[in-house]
């Protein structure tokens, strides 16, 4: 027979090393913990900045394209009509002795109209927010991004949106009724973002979004941090904790 007794001593101190090196490398950051309702990607995010991005639901989800294709079709018209009314208005003001006036009356009506219609459509495209590790950016006609670890303030609180309707005779009035919707903000030495926990199309954006903000607030060492992110967490299990 022969003696196993030194191999099985090599492989005993071989394995002893693996474990030390793996054990060596599995840190995590204090900050942070992992949250077990959110995804591995989501968990990465917020554990480690600037691994990945999550898009945070708060703009027009499923009705961006059709609304993009509405207000582009609509504006088109917009700007016609405005041509010919500017047209109009010229001849009317020169009793059609000026032609050259009429011209620049026309064009000015169509580039304005041109100018409202195309920034309308450029914020609905655009509407949205995005949370990259600790950064969080939100994006309308122009895009505000701070970084949560450097906030100096946040704070959650929730604002009243009155629900309007139509008239019989075209006019705009109040229903009476009314939304609350609750409204992040923070600031930090880049400015002030706000973002609106509700989608452009009234509905809330999901549990795990907010879990995602609760645990990047984690890294935020400011004043209303750690209430912004419990208030997060209590809306992801039921939310109308805020709303009621």
């Amino acid at each position: 027979m022969t003696d196993d007794r030194p191999t099985a001593v090599a492989l005993r101190h071989a394995t002893a090393r693996t474990r030390v090196g793996h054990s060596g490398t599995r840190r995590f950051p204090p900050a942070v913990a992992p949250s077990s309702g959110l995804s591995g990607t989501v968990r990465l995010a917020a554990m480690q900045p600037g691994v990945s991005s999550l898009d945070l639901s708060v703009g027009f989800q499923r009705s961006r394209t059709g609304r993009v294709i509405s207000l582009t079709v609509a504006g088109f018209l917009l700007v016609v009509l405005c041509g010919c009314l500017g047209a109009i208005l010229g001849q009317f003001v020169t009793m059609g002795r000026n032609a050259q006036l009429s011209a620049v009356l026309a064009l000015a009506s169509g580039a304005l109209a041109a100018l409202g219609t195309t920034l309308l459509v450029v914020r609905t495209a655009r509407l949205g927010a995005t949370l990259t590790g600790t950064r969080l950016t939100v994006t309308g006609l122009t895009s505000r991004t701070v970084d949560l670890r450097t906030a100096t303030s946040v704070s959650l609180h929730a604002t009243a949106d009155s629900h309007t309707g139509v008239a019989s005779d075209g006019s705009v009035v109040a229903t009476g009724g009314s939304t609350r919707t609750p409204v992040l903000t923070v600031t930090g030495p880049e400015g002030t973002v706000r973002l609106r926990l509700r989608g452009a199309e009234g509905v809330l954006v999901p549990a795990g979004q907010m879990v995602a903000l609760a645990d990047a607030l984690g890294w935020a060492h400011c004043p209303g941090a750690r209430e912004a992110a419990g208030w997060l967490r209590a809306m992801a299990a039921d939310p109308r904790t805020m709303l009621l």
